[in-house]
């Protein structure tokens, strides 16, 4: 009679686990470098390609959707056509925000036209028709 455990069963997930384990340790992932996305050097494309058409990203410093779009650029986030329209923000322009009337954050603006929320650097790339080269 044999011992359920050493079943096939167990020893297939005690190998995976194993396995998991190892690659968890030595700081290996599962992830390949295909899917690291777009390069700093792109990302900063972008952002002078983006502040060249006169484009602009509204947000609030305390806005978690803003600091997630920030994050998207990377090292090129200083790069970015930023515009606080918070009060208390740092550079603040809540004037030319009411002007604009941006209702929620982060809202772009791209060739005179508002597009409210997060993008993707793609979306962001095909509203401002930017060409990497």
């Amino acid at each position: 009679m044999r011992s359920p455990f050493f079943s096939s069963k167990s020893v297939l997930s005690f190998v995976g686990g194993l396995v998991v384990f190892t690659l968890m340790a030595t700081g290996c992932s599962l992830v390949t470098a295909a899917d690291d996305g777009p390069s700093e050097a792109y990302k900063l494309q972008l952002a002078t390609h983006l502040t060249e058409q006169g484009a602009s990203m509204y947000g609030a410093f305390w806005c978690p959707h803003c600091a997630r779009q920030k994050a998207l650029f990377g090292e090129a986030v200083g790069a970015i056509p930023y515009v606080e329209c918070d009060s208390e923000g740092e550079n603040a322009q809540p004037q030319l925000c009411q002007t604009k009337e941006i209702k929620g954050y982060p809202t772009w603006e791209i060739n005179s036209a508002f597009y409210p929320g997060v993008h993707s650097l793609t979306q962001l790339a095909a509203l401002s028709q930017f060409q990497n080269e």
